[in-house]
């Protein structure tokens, strides 16, 4: 069944979403886009899910759901929550890329009653990686006066990119919600994740490198590091056969 999009009102958010139906003895799976992404960006992965109860979120102010004002973590974990309560979702197995690994990590640190099993892939949230992106980004703060200058005007996406700070700028409706979210680091948080995980990173991740996975693996209990050959930070669409399988494996796996 194709995936079906729909919205609901969360938080006082308009939310975009999308559903694919499977069968009531099957698992259902929440799945959390990164940053400048979409929900739609794990379709070829849902493909290979026929049978799964499957809800895809446009998390706010990507997609086509409501940008909301000065985010932080904690109101897009509160904004997931409430989604999953909404629906009164059970055994949910809940899937994170990147910025939505940071989301999933959040609310699993709480432990809820309706969370099964996580899967991180290539997730962000830990402070070796955002000293040096908080750094760019103030840098980035600091020469965005200078652009004002008409001449200047061509050169500025050259000069951000040199720093760094391409989700910064390429994202400017949600600036201040961006500095929240990668100022906030969630190692403390790891210990306190008792539900099985699957961590699943790119061997050849530049953005996120496979050292910060080792980490999370050596932080997170009983969790399992499963690393993908010739894949990038987007793991799942550069090796999606691979992926999918490892999903399985983890679905049914008895734990």
């Amino acid at each position: 069944m194709p995936l079906q999009a729909k919205q609901i009102v969360i938080n006082n958010l308009l939310v975009n979403y999308y559903q694919q139906a499977g069968g009531k003895a099957q698992p259902v799976l929440v799945f959390l886009h990164g940053w400048r992404s979409e929900g739609m960006i794990w379709q070829k992965v849902i493909e290979k899910l026929p049978e799964c109860n499957v809800y895809v979120l446009d998390l706010p102010g990507f997609g086509r759901s409501q940008t909301p004002q000065n985010f932080t973590l904690q109101n897009y974990a509160d904004v997931v929550d409430a989604f999953i309560k909404k629906f009164d979702l059970k055994n949910i197995v809940l899937v994170g890329h990147s910025f939505g690994g940071r989301i999933a990590i959040k609310l699993a640190a709480r432990t809820p009653a309706y969370l099964q099993k996580i899967v991180l892939v290539n997730s962000a949230g830990m402070r070796g990686i955002a000293p040096a992106r908080t750094f760019k980004t103030v840098l980035a703060k600091i020469a965005k006066p200078f652009f004002v200058l008409p001449f200047l005007q061509s050169a500025r996406k050259k000069i951000y990119t040199a720093l760094g700070s391409e989700d910064y700028v390429a994202t400017p409706q949600l600036q201040r919600t961006f500095v929240n979210i990668i100022n906030e680091d969630l190692t403390p948080l790891l210990a306190k994740i008792i539900q099985p995980t699957l961590l699943v990173w790119g061997e050849n991740d530049a953005d996120i490198p496979l050292t910060q996975a080792r980490i999370m693996e050596r932080n997170v209990p009983g969790s399992k590091l499963v690393i993908l050959s010739q894949a990038g930070h987007f793991s799942f669409l550069d090796q999606p056969e691979i992926f999918s399988q490892e999903l399985k494996n983890f679905l049914i796996a008895k734990n």
